[in-house]
This record gives structure tokens, sequence and C-alpha cells, in this order.
């Protein structure tokens, strides 16, 4: 036990610790559903994906036993399907996103909690209390961190993906405090993913590795596995590590007040967040001009926008969800943006491919990343533009329910048919009842 002061861990594992049993707000409740609703479908909708794939394959070579479910597969041991279910989950970049902690943390701690849930053999309602702990964790922890972790190279998912399923872990496994800070320790430890590997079938697998990690650091401290307490601290060794000028450090936990999830982001578009705003300017504008008569396109936009979605020509699908000057041309000429438009005849299309040799970004550096501006010069000197100042799914403009649906169901109804009906119903209402096992027959192989 350690006998250094630790009122980050001090105050994570009282509230962690205190999780069973606590009772939430109607609107924290519809958050984590609406998180649910989304994190399964983006998974089904990538069922083909490559990363997926890959990871399915050497899970099922791994031939690990257990009870958690993987999607559109059998059964495995929780960190397995962990693994495969938040990888799937990120193949398309259409998950949600915590812009406090720039990081994509209902996929990773939603697989997690679902995993280990089932493992135990957990309620529904204890499990969606997991995961509306796990995400507050994670939260809190990123606050503030994302940017500039990711500005240094290091993606913010696996880094606070990571905390927030170790702690939806730990709760469902009942861990005591001591164990809590012990996993979180853990989790701290195995921190990973970078941002040169965005636009690569590796962005995707660190969300499942964030997962992944988040069990077995919990795991491992149900057997009293022993870490250092310290690293989540403001002067401990995660901050220091990946911010060593100083210049950010983790802020001291307050677990008072409104919870997280209320303000998470949810995609409209199955692209990078940061190209969300000027696809809602783009798409503003695609009527009001005709395409020849385009001359230049002049974005404005954060200077996260180029640094993380600046890819100027993009080659395949997956560079496409990190270039806002494709995803501009794709909302000028009308496309919904939706996973097809990455397929790879869509990134080759001549028409689209015209626009974005048009495209010159601007950063602004007081510009929000929920925000862009976009200016159309037409050939005869005359513009026309439009604001955005925020773009659709952030809080303040968010998706509801029938968007929602309108997202799930192209997403599920392809690889589930007629069933995919019944499946978000059940996870609407996810927590009100025991659908687990109904939910379980439906997505299993």
């Amino acid at each position: 036990m350690t006998t250094t002061a630790t009122p980050n861990a001090d105050a994570a594992a009282q509230f962690i610790g205190t999780a069973p049993g606590r009772n939430y707000q109607a609107e924290v409740i519809e958050a984590a559903r609406m998180a649910l609703v989304d994190a399964v479908g983006v998974a089904l909708g990538a069922h083909g994906e490559g990363a997926g794939e890959s990871v399915r394959n050497v899970a099922a070579n791994w031939g690990a036993g257990g009870e958690a479910q993987i999607l559109l597969g059998g059964r495995s041991a929780p960190a397995v399907a962990a693994l495969v279910n938040a990888t799937l989950g990120h193949c398309l970049d259409y998950d949600d996103t915590h812009v406090g902690a720039v990081a994509h943390l209902g996929n990773p701690t939603w697989a997690t909690a679902i995993a280990v849930g089932q493992q135990v053999g957990a309620t529904d309602r204890e499990i969606l209390g997991a995961f509306i702990t796990g995400f507050e964790v994670g939260a809190k922890l990123g606050f503030g961190m994302g940017h500039a972790v990711n500005e240094r190279g290091f993606h913010s998912t696996g880094l606070f993906g990571c905390f927030a399923s170790a702690t939806a872990a730990a709760v469902l496994l009942g861990l005591d405090e001591e164990g809590i800070r012990n996993a979180l320790g853990a989790a701290a430890t195995q921190g990973a993913g970078l941002t040169g590997s965005f636009g690569t079938m590796a962005k995707p697998f660190h969300a499942g590795k964030a997962a992944m990690n988040g069990v077995l650091a919990a795991e491992l401290a149900k057997e009293g596995f022993e870490a250092a307490q310290t690293l989540i601290e403001p002067d401990g060794g995660f901050g220091q590590t990946f911010i060593q000028d100083g210049t950010v450090a983790p802020q001291l936990l307050d677990f008072d007040g409104s919870m997280e999830i209320t303000r998470n982001t949810l995609k409209p578009y199955a692209s990078c967040l940061l190209t969300h705003p000027v696809i809602d300017a783009a798409r503003a504008l695609a009527d009001k001009v005709a395409l020849d008569d385009i001359a230049e396109i002049s974005v404005d936009v954060t200077p996260a926008c180029i640094n993380l979605a600046g890819k100027p020509q993009p080659q395949s699908g997956l560079e496409g969800k990190f270039s806002t000057a494709y995803c501009a041309a794709l909302g000028l000429t009308g496309h919904m943006v939706t996973a097809a438009d990455f397929a790879e005849d869509r990134v080759s299309d001549p028409a689209l491919r015209a626009l974005v040799d048009k495209v010159t970004l601007n950063p602004v550096p007081d510009m929000k990343m929920t925000a862009a501006k976009l200016t159309l010069r037409l050939a005869d000197g005359s513009e026309v533009g439009h604001d955005t100042p925020l773009a659709l799914g952030n809080p303040g403009n968010p998706m509801d329910w029938d968007d929602m649906k309108g997202k799930f169901m192209p997403l599920a109804e392809p690889v589930l048919g007629d069933k995919a009906d019944a499946l978000y119903d059940l996870l609407r209402g996810f927590g009100d009842g025991e659908r687990m096992d109904a939910m379980r027959e439906i997505v299993a192989r």
C-alpha cells in the first residue's frame, strides 16, 4: 500500500467503489443508452473491415474460453471479446467522441462493460452503471489533456479509453479500493497508440487494445497485482511522461456535479470528428452553386484539424476519413458522408478529386474544434460561404433518437436483416429489465 499522498487515486477509488447501487438521473441513463446504440451499430457496420477481420482471426486462433460474446462470432474471454468488439467499433471512425478528452470513450467502455458483465453474470443495470462510471473516470482524467496528448503524437483514445475500460471492469469485478488503485495504475502503464497510425488499420486497433488493456488491468488487480498508485496524480508519472514540458497535467479529480456522459458527442458522419463542422458547412452550400462554377474552396479550421485530419490527397477510404478536403468535397456534392462514401471507388471518383484539388485549409488558432467556415470562390469572382459555429452531434446541437435510429439501421440491417429493428429496441431500453440474453442471441454466430 502506498504512503504517498494520492488525492486522484483516492477520489477515483471512492467513486468507483461506491458505483454499485448508485442511482442516475434519467438524462444520464438516456445518454448511456444512446452511446450503446451507437457503439453496437458502428461495430456491426464494420463487419467486413480489414482491421476487424484480422483481430477476429487472431482472437479465434487464441481459442480463449469464456462467456463474453464476440459480435457476429462466438464466445471468448472478456479481454478477447473486448479487443475484437472495440476494434470493430472504431473501424469506421463513426463512433462517439468526448470532446473534453478528445477521445473515443463510449465504444471501448461499452465493449468492456458488456464483455466483463457477461462473464460474471451481471444484471443489465449493473452493466449500465459500470459503463457510466468508466466513462466518467476516463473523461475526467482526459479532460484538458486530449489535445496536448494528440499534438505530441499519442492517441488519446488509447490512453483514456484504457482508464475508462479498467474502471468499468473494476466495478463489475467488485474490486475494493486498494484493488481499484492498482487497476488504475496497471491501466496507466499500458496506455498506448500513435497518431502517426491514423488512416491505417492500427487506429481502430488502439480502441480495441484500450478495452483489452483495461480488462487485463482490472483482472490483474483482482488477483493481487500491485501497480504504481501515483501515476494519475497531477505530478504523477502519467502526465509527466506524455506531456514532458509540463504545460498540461492531469487535473484534480472531482466527481461532484453533472456526469460527463451527458456531454458526449455522437457522429452523424463516418469520418474524423474534426471534419464534421466542415461537412455541415459544405452540405449547407451543396445546392447553392453549380460545381463547375467553383474555382477555389477556402476552409477555416482549428490547427488540430490540419494536423490530424489534413491529408491532402487521400488514396484510400481510411485516408479519406482523415482528409478534410475530401470530406468537404463529399458535402458539396450532396453525399451523406456515411461509411459507403469511403469505399475505394468513391475516393477515386474524378468529380470528387477535382474538388479536392481546389481546397485550401487555413489554420485559425482561436477556432474551436467544433466550428469551421467554408468559402467558395466562383469563376466570376464572387464568393459564397457558410459558418458552422457548432457541428451537429455536439452538446448544444445534439442528435436525437430519430437521428440515432437513422444512423443505426443502415449499419445493422445489411448484417442482421429484419432482426436489426428488434436489436435497436433492446439497446434503446437497455437496463430496463434483463435484455442481454436476447441481444446476445441476435448478434451471435
